[in-house]
């Protein structure tokens, strides 16, 4: 049965007051007066002449000042359920636990993007490489920017946190650093890439990542020092590029601390 305009209006309010409690629960204790006016809500929702809406009302019992965070997230996903909603991180992740001291000195290691077009994947990439610690981000091409609102969610304030730039056209960018030192290392499904986990020549490194679904120009093969590849085992031959920054910006880490 779908949902009428009235249900799904009283969903979404539900289910924004539920986002907002889980991000400022404290302590494992929620605010009553909050939680009292969630339950309302929810119970109101007996009106409803949707079998699947009405029986949501039977939540109220669970939802207590003593319940966990676990618990309560739990009982938020039947109604995120009911609107088909596919949260993004920037929508449930609490932050508040983050490292207040200034880190490590950075490493020197940049992520280099062309073409990217999901705003998502960037944002990711931006909190992977701030989390590895590396020096920089660099956009070529299309590759939205941390001033796109989609790309700032996704990145959960990372962007603050690490240099960043716009580097125009692709090959002119990996010409500059290559001038500048840095090994340029392309992160390809091609037949002659090398395995990801062979040791890395140590010295200032450069990433490239290239578009979704085309990869990276044929002419940029002539300024790449190397192609790596991560070994899969499943029938899928690659993996999604903010997953593939990800396990590489981690291995290359690990062998850098470990030289």
């Amino acid at each position: 049965m779908s949902l009428s305009a009235q249900d799904r209006k009283s969903l979404e309010e539900i289910h924004q007051r539920f986002l907002s409690l889980e991000k400022s629960e404290r302590d494992f204790h929620f605010d009553a007066k909050k939680l009292d006016e969630l339950k309302k809500l929810i119970l109101a929702l007996s009106s409803s002449a949707n079998p699947d809406v009405s029986r949501l009302t039977e939540t109220t019992k669970h939802l207590t000042v003593s319940m966990s965070l676990q618990h309560f997230i739990n009982f938020s996903l039947p109604f995120e359920r009911l609107l088909n909603k596919n949260l993004r991180d920037d929508e449930f992740l609490v932050v508040e636990n983050d490292r207040a001291e200034k880190p490590h000195e950075t490493l020197p290691l940049v992520f280099v993007l062309d073409n990217i077009r999901s705003a998502f994947n960037v944002g990711s990439i931006f909190r992977t490489a701030e989390c590895v610690g590396a020096e920089r981000v660099i956009l070529c091409g299309y590759t939205p920017t941390p001033t796109q609102g989609q790309v700032e969610k996704t990145a959960m304030g990372t962007q603050d946190y690490i240099a960043w730039e716009e580097g125009g056209k692709l090959l002119e960018c990996l010409e500059s650093l290559k001038e500048d030192g840095y090994r340029i290392i392309a992160l390809e499904t091609a037949a002659a890439a090398q395995d990801l986990y062979e040791p890395f020549v140590q010295e200032p490194t450069a990433f490239v990542l290239g578009n979704e679904r085309f990869g990276l120009d044929p002419e940029i093969l002539k300024v790449l020092d190397e192609t790596r590849i991560i070994p899969l085992r499943g029938r899928k031959n690659s993996l999604n590029v903010g997953v593939t920054a990800a396990v590489a910006g981690f291995e290359w880490m690990r062998q850098w601390q470990t030289k």
